[in-house]
């Protein structure tokens, strides 16, 4: 009986047995793949990790950064130390003079005040009464601003002039005052002002969680309100009697404050008795101010209360 012949496995069966390499080696990607295998391996990633590796080397092109892991954003803290380290800004502006003489024709508007400490620069702002539309603004380094304006001048009416003092990039408090435009003339400065008025940045609302105490610290969660054309905050935690405070900027809209905490024992009661009157305990200012590059928006001040058994946010 004669044998039948091999059936016909057509030109693969011709092909040498390694020709599934070349064609696994013309694959795009295949050498990225082994050079990140073999990185893996050299590298302490072991046989397991590196099969893993390669199994995901489907797409076309593999990047692997040795030791990397997906980073995770950590909360932001503002630690309460000793001696806290507070950015220099400029004192308040108290006196405000303004004149405004007839001169046709143009009607001048100038202003002056005697030059606040550590102050740089000055913003001056004119707004109409109710708004928050400027009508003329300056930045100065001395300590006066002249607004001229041309025949017929602004319309008659109430206004409010806004002065804000800068240490380099630190922006200090604004000061308000109150003018009227009538008959070519601005009225004089008022001796007092207001004490708010139309700021460039939206106000902000800050409000506090109960503390958390701990072994060794205390936490105090805070958040705010958004501003209003805001990026960043600058948020200031000074005690009024010791040397303890933080200082930070950040574009959140949360914070966690860290305090000192004295030991306490299972029961919640202090160790030591004295401790009571650690200097890290009493009250602290807290103020928060809404920030958009170099333009500033008014500060809001608070009262932290911290002591060993109760505490608050005013």
């Amino acid at each position: 009986m004669r044998s039948q012949p091999p059936p016909d496995r057509g030109p693969e069966a011709n092909r040498p047995a390694w020709g599934w390499a070349r064609r696994l080696r013309a694959l795009p990607g295949f050498k990225a793949a082994v050079v990140a295998f073999l990185v893996t391996v050299i590298l302490g990633g072991g046989t397991i990790a590196a099969v893993a590796n390669w199994q995901q080397s489907s797409t076309a092109t593999i990047a692997i950064t040795a030791g990397a892991a997906m980073p995770t954003p950590p909360p932001l803290y503002g630690n309460v130390v000793t001696p806290a380290v507070f950015v220099t800004r400029p004192a308040t502006l108290v006196d405000v003079t303004c004149t405004s003489p007839k001169d046709p024709p143009n009607i001048d508007f100038t202003v002056t005040w005697p030059a606040a400490e550590n102050a740089s620069a000055y913003a001056v702002t004119l707004f109409h009464a109710g708004s928050s539309d400027s009508i003329a603004s300056h930045s100065v380094t001395t300590n006066t601003a002249i607004f001229t304006f041309g025949e017929p001048g602004p319309a008659d009416g109430d206004y409010v002039l806004r002065i804000q003092p800068f240490a380099g990039a630190n922006a200090g408090d604004a000061v308000y005052r109150n003018v009227t435009f009538a008959q070519k003339k601005f009225s004089p400065c008022p001796t007092a002002g207001t004490t708010s008025g139309p700021s460039p940045l939206g106000p902000v609302s800050p409000t506090a969680q109960p503390v958390v105490r701990g072994a060794a610290t205390s936490t105090m969660a805070i958040k705010w309100t958004p501003s209003a054309g805001a990026a960043s905050y600058v948020v200031t935690v000074k005690s009024n009697t010791s040397g303890y405070g933080t200082e930070f900027t950040t574009s959140d809209l949360a914070a966690t404050l860290t305090f000192p905490q004295a030991a306490r024992d299972a029961a919640g009661n202090l160790i030591n008795p004295a401790d009571a009157s650690a200097p890290y305990y009493g009250d602290y200012t807290f103020r928060i101010q809404p920030m958009n590059g170099t333009t500033a928006g008014d500060p809001v001040y608070m009262t932290i209360k911290y002591y060993s058994s109760s505490s608050s946010m005013e």
